[in-house]
């Protein structure tokens, strides 16, 4: 009888596998964090480019109200131009282990945003 356990045998390839399967996983959960992240601020900058699109076709609109509707149409472009990046991380030859990720624009304030004006729910 032997008194080696080869159920317990862990290979060198089987250690590579697992690393590989790790860091794929790691990679896809960063990407889907920055997807969400891309796709929450498109939708937020959307609904107010929306709103201020109204003003302006009602000619309610303020100058004031022109001139954010045009700073918040740079920042949809390129929120819009980031998320499609996004897309083509995992063409990367360097995919999954070391993706160079596209840069995120700066995340714009908007006062009248209904998520920041909500209250916080605990």
């Amino acid at each position: 009888m032997s008194n080696i356990d080869w159920s317990q045998l862990i290979t060198k390839a089987m250690k590579d596998a697992a690393a590989a399967a790790a860091t794929l996983a790691a990679a896809k959960a960063e990407l889907a964090s920055r997807n969400t992240l891309a796709a929450q601020q498109i939708a937020r900058i959307q609904d107010r480019v929306d709103t201020l699109g109204y003003g302006v076709d009602s000619g309610e609109a303020t100058e004031e109200d022109e001139n954010e509707l045009a700073a918040l149409t740079v920042s949809l472009k390129a929120w819009k131009t980031y998320k499609y990046a996004l897309g083509n991380v995992t063409k990367q030859t360097a995919w999954p282990a070391a993706p160079v990720w596209p840069t995120a624009p700066a995340i714009p304030d908007i006062a009248a945003d209904p998520a920041a004006l909500a209250p916080d729910t605990v």
